[in-house]
């Protein structure tokens, strides 16, 4: 991937093959393309408020080899869309069920006949503000039930301000035992402590009154903040 602070974040979230992932924010990043290499039965889909973000990091994932289908409001349009590609909806322990998304409810339909093996449905993307999202829509169009880890990379809003309603909204997006990862920094995992942090103190107090258990995992110029229910 040519960025080493991503295989750093991945390798601190102990990914799991099946894990389903969600990324706040990943911009036009690599980010994407690489949960994906390392969930390989699962699923990677990323919160973008920006149009022009979610149309280079389609590209980029197809450049990859992968099929990204999008949802909200599509690039340069005013109205909410799905893309065109084929959802598969993602079950715990068995083999997901190939599914076409109906034009008039939104809901899934499941396609007759046998899933095949393929990337399309896997890796998505959603334009939309977080504060905006409705957590049982965007779990029902991707046909899960939680997301297992919930990562974001240098978005500030976490420590600048109180951020309630987006912690809430994370808590219900959230499978039972999931955590939230909150990374910073801009170098190298192996290199000097020179990019700005949050202060962990404001970070983990945040945390902590929505009812997370936070811990905090150091490397270079890179931070990772672990926050758990419970």
């Amino acid at each position: 991937m040519g960025d080493a602070r991503f295989h750093w974040f991945a390798d601190t979230m102990t990914l799991r093959r099946a894990d389903r992932v969600l990324e706040i924010g990943p911009g036009a990043s690599p980010s994407l393309s690489l949960l994906a290499e390392r969930v390989p039965e699962g699923r990677v889909i990323g919160v973008e408020r920006s149009a022009t973000a979610i149309t280079r990091a389609a590209e980029r994932l197809r450049a990859a080899g992968h099929d990204p289908s999008i949802h909200g409001a599509a690039p340069g349009a005013g109205t909410p869309t799905r893309s065109a590609s084929t959802d598969r909806t993602a079950t715990r322990g068995g083999a997901p069920a190939m599914a076409t998304r109906s034009a008039s409810t939104g809901g899934t339909e499941p396609r007759e006949g046998k899933a095949a093996h393929s990337d399309s449905g896997r890796v998505g993307l959603v334009h939309a503000e977080l504060t905006k999202l409705r957590p049982e829509q965007v779990l029902d169009d991707f046909g899960i039930d939680g997301f297992d880890k919930i990562l974001a990379v240098n978005v500030n809003m976490f420590w600048t301000k109180r951020p309630t309603a987006e912690l809430t909204l994370i808590k219900k997006l959230l499978a039972p035992g999931g955590g939230l990862y909150l990374c910073y920094g801009y170098g190298d995992p192996d290199g000097a402590a020179t990019s700005p942090k949050p202060p962990q103190g404001r970070l983990g107090e945040h945390l902590t009154e929505a009812g997370f258990t936070v811990r905090s995992t150091a490397c270079g110029d890179l931070l990772c903040v672990h926050a758990v229910l419970g």
